[in-house]
């Protein structure tokens, strides 16, 4: 027998566990993961010696292999040290074999089948983590019958491993673990991704993750979720963080939310953000929702006609502006009536002096706040538009809608029964 330096822990489950004068202590019914290093580092073992169940601390522990894919276990120690029963502690077996992980790089739910175990810096420690077929195989001992049937037809049969780095562990169901890096490996990716991967979880793996989010990167997920997951993770959270992320949102999304919960809790939320922001969302949902009017934003940029390029670039600099930044700067008088639009590109590239009204656009396409969404699209696919401001019946600047926000909800529409 040759010692070993990495191993599948299905290798090493249940099998026997000899002490140093190689007598039998008990099998292996699982191990215990400690989460505060970089990577899971195993540190102790539960085993099972007749119908009981004890603890030893891993520091002594040896793996061997015949060179054969056949392991032992030994606590190479004169003295092995028994520990309390572990409270609140997280066992690989019981609490991740089978249980659902995020695959940072492939950005997406994989199921846990088993896990490679290495030595680094002398502690046993999770390296990577089985999705594969061949993971479930090995567990269930049937991987070399797979093998030979892989060489019978001639196909490869692959371990699929995910290294730790990129691995994200999701909900355990243990009060007060702290998983390492928390949730900081998956906040790195995009908010649509983040969304599909929620919207795969079972519901508490949902709520799971979603709770752990900042409320900047919640909002943003919450933007990019399907309808029926929007709800379900809403209704799971307390009125003031709901508001707080709703508020956060672009007017419009939230207001599609909103139209969709019960209306005391409507109330309860609009209530408990600023005014500015709840009046815009209230006016937002007395469109019908067949109308343009429920779907513009009010996240645009508005001047006067006389105000100058420098005034105009100077403020563009100093104060904050929505995630998806109009590229149109909208031109209207005293009272509010749409008159122009100019290009955020024709003011950087025009002179500081220049008012903005000798760079306007008169002749532009607008859409009304109760014309209905699929004539609005038809008018911004012919004169190919990314978006079109919106204006009252008595022609005031009230919105902008984007193409993309009018597509998602003909779509949206489209499927939901008449």
């Amino acid at each position: 027998m040759q010692k070993s330096n990495n191993f599948f822990f299905s290798k090493i489950l249940y099998k026997s566990i000899y002490n140093i004068q190689n007598s039998i202590i008990g099998k292996l019914n699982d191990v215990i993961l400690d989460f505060n290093a970089s990577k899971p580092m195993i540190k102790a073992i539960e085993v099972k010696i007749g119908g009981r169940l004890s603890y030893i601390s891993a520091d002594f522990l040896e793996v061997y292999n015949d060179g054969e894919e056949k392991y032992s276990v030994k606590m190479n120690t004169s003295s092995i040290n028994v520990m309390p029963y572990p409270e609140n502690e997280f066992f690989l077996a019981k609490d991740f074999l089978d249980k659902q992980i995020v695959d940072i790089n492939g950005r997406k739910v994989e199921r846990v089948n088993d896990v490679r175990v290495g030595i680094i810096q002398g502690k046993w420690c999770v390296v990577a983590v089985d999705i594969g077929l061949r993971g479930l195989l090995r567990r269930l001992g049937f991987e070399y019958s797979a093998i030979r049937i892989s060489h019978i037809i001639k196909k490869e049969f692959r371990n699929t491993l995910v290294y730790w780095d990129n691995v994200q562990p999701l909900s355990t169901g243990i009060p007060n673990l702290q998983l390492s890096t928390s949730m900081n490996k998956l906040t790195t990716l995009h908010a649509a991704d983040i969304a599909d991967i929620i919207e795969e979880l079972d519901k508490q793996s949902q709520i799971t993750l979603f709770h752990v989010l900042d409320n900047a990167k919640a909002a943003e997920v919450l933007e990019e979720m399907e309808t029926e997951s929007q709800l379900n993770i809403i209704d799971t959270l307390p009125d003031e963080k709901a508001s707080d992320i709703l508020e956060i949102m672009p007017s419009d999304e939230a207001a599609d939310i909103l139209e969709e919960i019960e209306d005391t809790r409507v109330e309860k939320l609009l209530e408990q953000m600023q005014t500015e922001n709840s009046s815009e969302i209230r006016e937002l949902m007395e469109y019908d929702e067949k109308t343009v009017g429920s779907v513009m934003t009010k996240d645009f940029i508005s001047f006067l006609p006389d105000i100058t390029v420098e005034k105009a670039l100077a403020y563009i600099k100093t104060n904050q502006h929505p995630k998806e930044f109009s590229h149109n700067i909208y031109l209207a008088n005293n009272n509010n009536k749409l008159i122009g639009v100019v290009t955020l590109f024709d003011i950087i590239v025009s002179e500081a002096d220049n008012k903005l009204y000798d760079l306007m656009n008169a002749n532009f396409k607008r859409a009304q706040d109760e014309d209905k969404i699929e004539n609005v699209m038809e008018i911004m696919q012919k004169y190919n538009l990314h978006e079109i401001p919106v204006v009252d019946e008595n022609n005031d600047l009230v919105g902008i809608v984007s193409l993309n926000d009018i597509l998602n909800e003909y779509i949206r529409l489209r499927r939901i029964p008449a």
